[in-house]
């Protein structure tokens, strides 16, 4: 088995799929739908602002991206999880105290994960994200990730 090849293309797809996640593409239907259910969900005061938008949508107007509300991390976040990972990668195979190596990576996720109130861990990426953590560990016979993992994760 080849662990390099397949921790590289798990890094490579939650890479991705954080980045799909703030890239926007205008789709009147789907914005009407989010706008609708700010709406919904808005103060009083934040209404008439809403309502502005619905109507541009409506009208094929240009309006603000109805999803901008929802970003809580950006590619800087993304940038600073992937030199993350990478570095774990690296030192995983130069540090000998793997365990202290792997707690300062949970740790550091923790820490971006809770600056972006949770938004940038969901559930699938969480599965993908200990999937990586431990095939590196397993590369390097370091057996006690997974566990360590589960003890010290926020996401």
């Amino acid at each position: 088995m080849n662990y390099k090849t397949e921790y590289k293309e798990l890094l490579n797809v939650i890479i991705e799929d954080l980045r799909v996640c703030i890239n926007y593409t205008p789709n009147r239907e789907n914005d009407l739908l989010c706008f609708m259910e700010q709406y919904l969900k808005a103060e009083a005061d934040k209404r008439p602002g809403l309502l502005k938008e619905i109507q541009k949508c409506i009208e094929g107007k240009i309006y603000k991206n109805p999803f901008h509300a929802y970003y809580h991390y950006s590619e800087k976040e993304i940038e600073k999880l992937s030199n993350i990972l990478n570095d774990y990668i690296k030192n995983m195979h130069s540090e000998t105290e793997k365990g202290m190596v792997l707690s300062n990576v949970i740790v550091n996720i923790n820490e971006i994960h809770d600056r972006s109130y949770g938004q940038l861990i969901d559930g699938w990426r969480s599965e993908r994200l200990i999937d990586f953590l431990v095939l590196v560990a397993k590369e390097v016979s370091f057996l006690f990730a997974f566990n360590t993992i589960q003890e010290q994760k926020r996401w």
